[in-house]
């Protein structure tokens, strides 16, 4: 219980209140379309917790999918309102997509009621690389499926401060925002990209709903990665270093946003800025750096990352060969999408994606995520 407690405490820093039907009933956890992670058996925690004016009344919660609303779920106790006015709990359902409707219930029959329009049991990502990750002016339509989310950037100042300081207080709440057109996903997306197709194309596959973070950071190498990991200074015209830059994207994401969500995997697509590099073990080394700072930082050595490959021009094997051994070698690194697999006209430089190629590399990075896949990948799911 003291995991759950300090976890619902983030939580409730993390997202503003929704406010429910009445004023004197607000809900604080879970935030608006934000996706937890399904465990392997297929069920997620929701964490629950808010403010109540009615005294040790009880609150109860109940699951309505958005498919079927006429086929609500049972009502399950929360937690009594303490004296603090404040309730907490959690509840287990299924992968799914939902409305969340809560009561509070008090001796008096002065019953009170609210509601979180959306919340999901499903899969979350965390998207890291550099600029074929990260994006750039070219971007897909984004998701039409209702079931595919982010946490948005609309805050240009907030942004831009995020960007020289690389400072949590600038980054949005854990309140999330239909992954559509035009949207930008936290903590450092370039813009919607192909990342909203692929979504799209997980929740189809899997039939549950996918939450994307974009880590990722333009112009960056594995030695960038591998040393702001470690602190180590490095020279660079645009990412600097000295506050953590490129990886202190990835940290923040894991400690404010998947250390309350959950996190099934972190799909990399990195190694192509790396091909001046020919020592093949340096790279090697670089690559895991990162990763193995990271699963420390969160706590979680089975984090999963998904590696993609593709072989830089001209013809720069050793890149290729580092990517196919961490899949092999590296614990708990799986098979991204192979871009080799690519055409001419799917690339403008032999890396860079057009359009044609970003409609493919949102299908390849599906397919990638198959079932095995998920039946393998030990998904995060905070304590409770």
């Amino acid at each position: 219980m003291a995991a759950l407690s300090v976890i619902l405490n983030l939580i409730v820093l993390l997202a503003p209140p929704l406010r429910g039907a009445e004023p004197q009933f607000l809900v604080a956890s879970p935030p608006n379309r934000i996706v937890f992670q399904r465990g392997l058996s297929g069920d997620a925690i929701i964490p629950v917790a808010g403010q109540c004016s009615l005294a040790r009344g009880m609150v109860e919660a109940r699951f309505v999918p958005v498919a079927e609303p006429n086929k609500p779920g049972k009502w399950l106790p929360v937690g009594k309102v303490t004296s603090d006015g404040s309730f907490r709990g959690h509840l287990k359902v299924s992968g799914g997509w939902y409305s969340l409707e809560l009561r509070a219930r008090a001796k008096t029959g002065r019953n009170r009621f609210a509601k979180v329009e959306r919340v999901g049991a499903g899969e979350v990502f965390v998207v890291v690389g550099h600029s074929v990750a990260h994006g750039g002016k070219l971007n897909l339509p984004g998701a039409e499926d209702d079931r595919v989310n982010t946490v948005a950037l609309t805050d240009t100042n907030a942004l831009r401060d995020y960007e020289k300081t690389a400072e949590l207080q600038y980054l949005p709440p854990l309140v999330g925002s239909h992954f559509s057109s035009d949207v930008r996903p936290a903590p450092f997306g370039h813009g919607t990209y192909f990342w909203g197709q692929f979504a799209q194309h997980v929740a189809k596959n899997q039939n549950v709903p996918v939450l994307i973070f974009n880590a990722a950071f333009g112009g960056t190498s594995l030695e960038h990665w591998a040393k702001s990991a470690n602190g180590i200074p490095f020279e660079h015209s645009f990412v600097k270093s000295k506050i953590r830059m490129p990886y202190i994207n990835v940290y923040n994401t894991l400690k404010r946003y998947v250390a309350v969500t959950g996190v099934r995997a972190i799909l990399a697509d990195q190694g192509q800025n790396d091909w001046p590099e020919n020592d093949e073990a340096k790279v090697f080394r670089n690559y895991g750096t990162w990763i193995a700072q990271a699963r420390e930082d969160f706590g979680f050595p089975e984090l999963a990352i998904v590696v993609n490959r593709q072989t830089p021009p001209p013809a720069k094997s050793q890149i290729r060969r580092v990517q196919d051994r961490m899949i092999r070698e590296y614990p708990y690194c799986f098979p991204g999408p192979d871009y080799d697999r690519l055409q001419k006209a799917d690339t403008s430089d032999g890396i860079h994606l057009t359009e044609s190629g970003a409609i493919k590399a949102a299908q390849y990075w599906a397919d990638a995520l198959d079932n095995a896949f998920f039946k393998k990948a030990v998904p995060f799911q905070p304590p409770r």
